[in-house]
Parts: C-alpha cells; sequence; structure tokens
C-alpha cells in the first residue's frame, strides 16, 4: 500500500499510484497544496472532503475521472485546471469551494454531475 504524506503542507502522492481512495486526505487542514501524479487515473469520493486551507491543486494527465464530494469544502481553493484526461466529474465534486474564481475544464469531460460547483 502506498503511503501519502504531507511535508510542510504540500501533498505527497507517489508516483505509481494509480487510485486516490476515499477519505484519503478528509480534513486535513495542515495540507496546502497536492500535486496528483500522472499515474492516478481515479479520485475517489471524499479524498480531500473539508481541506479548507488547501490552495493549490495540480492533476496529473491520467486522471480520467474525479469522484462525488472529493473535493467538498475546500474554501480556500481558487483556481483549478481539469485536464483533457478527465471525462467525468461527478456530483459535488468542488461544493463548498466559495472562493473558487477560475475554473479551467478540459475538452473530454462529458458528464458534470449535480451540484459539482455548487457554492462556488
Amino acid at each position: 500500500m502506498a503511503k501519502y504524506e504531507i511535508i510542510d503542507g504540500v501533498g505527497i502522492i507517489p508516483q505509481g499510484v494509480t487510485t486516490i481512495e476515499s477519505w484519503a486526505f478528509i480534513g486535513c487542514e495542515n495540507l496546502t497544496s497536492i500535486v496528483i501524479p500522472d499515474s492516478v487515473t481515479t479520485i475517489r469520493s471524499e479524498a480531500f472532503w473539508g481541506c479548507a486551507n488547501l490552495t493549490s491543486i495540480v492533476i496529473g494527465n491520467s486522471v480520467t475521472m474525479i469522484g462525488s464530494d472529493a473535493f467538498r469544502g475546500c474554501k480556500n481553493l481558487t483556481s483549478i485546471v481539469i485536464p483533457d484526461s478527465v471525462t467525468t466529474i461527478e456530483d459535488g465534486a468542488f461544493d463548498g469551494c466559495k472562493n473558487l474564481t477560475s475554473i479551467v475544464i478540459g475538452n473530454s469531460v462529458t458528464t458534470i454531475g449535480s451540484g459539482a460547483f455548487r457554492g462556488c
């Protein structure tokens, strides 16, 4: 099993991890930024829910699905770029990201779930 770490506010996900499981970083208030490596294909539901101090996310170019409520309540997130590899953004994925002012959605997205960006 891969070990996720937070070092000086930066979430470290080892190369080779293919899935960020549900609740992997839930409520990690020390997390300020995360780089999701290209090996990751799936961000499961509620993976980063309530990471209130998360301000920066870089999503790797192999992610195809962002699960429901994956980044819910990340209220200090200001911008997000969703790469062309993503096809599905599930319900409530960015719900409550009230400071989100810039969203770039890749060309391959075919499904944006209910309330995906509610409260932004």
